[in-house]
């Protein structure tokens, strides 16, 4: 566990098309201040992170930054929401209608409009958890190895 504290470290992982970064940077603070900046759909692990931080490092004003790209289809679902579909249509047609408009109304045109689709996420969490954890310790080995390389 590193003391002094000033430092850098970063790391990246790529799995199964989900695209993760932990970038931890530290000033020289007499305790232990860990600040964590992360995407919201992340938030639930955000203790998790900071406990693997805070287990490698001693004292210093530490700030970590997470990104996370989930490009990757697995847990996700586009829902149609036909009954607002539906009342577009009826309300569409009948504007239309009342102004001797052509009522052709392309279905592409109507998945634009809003709450018509809706895209679901279902992730994976434990597999984000491990996933996040590897990438997390990853970066705080790279830290104090820059924080030992230093001194």
């Amino acid at each position: 566990m590193i003391k002094s504290m000033t430092g850098y470290g970063k790391s990246n992982l790529s799995k199964n098309l989900r695209e993760y970064q932990i970038e931890i940077k530290s000033v020289n603070h007499r305790y232990l201040d860990v600040s964590i900046k992360m995407p919201k759909s992340l938030s639930y692990l955000e203790e998790e992170i900071k406990r693997i931080v805070s287990s490698n490092v001693s004292r210093g004003k530490i700030d970590v930054f997470v990104t996370f790209n989930n490009n990757s289809p697995e847990g996700r679902d586009i829902k149609i929401n036909t009954e607002i579909a539906k009342m577009y249509i009826k309300e569409l047609k009948n504007l239309a209608e009342s102004e001797g408009l052509i009522s052709d109304i392309p279905v592409t045109e109507i998945s634009k409009l809003p709450d018509v689709l809706t895209i679901q996420t279902n992730q994976d969490e434990e597999t984000i958890k491990d996933e996040l954890n590897e990438v997390t310790r990853n970066s705080c080995k790279k830290f104090n190895r820059n924080e030992k390389n230093r001194r």
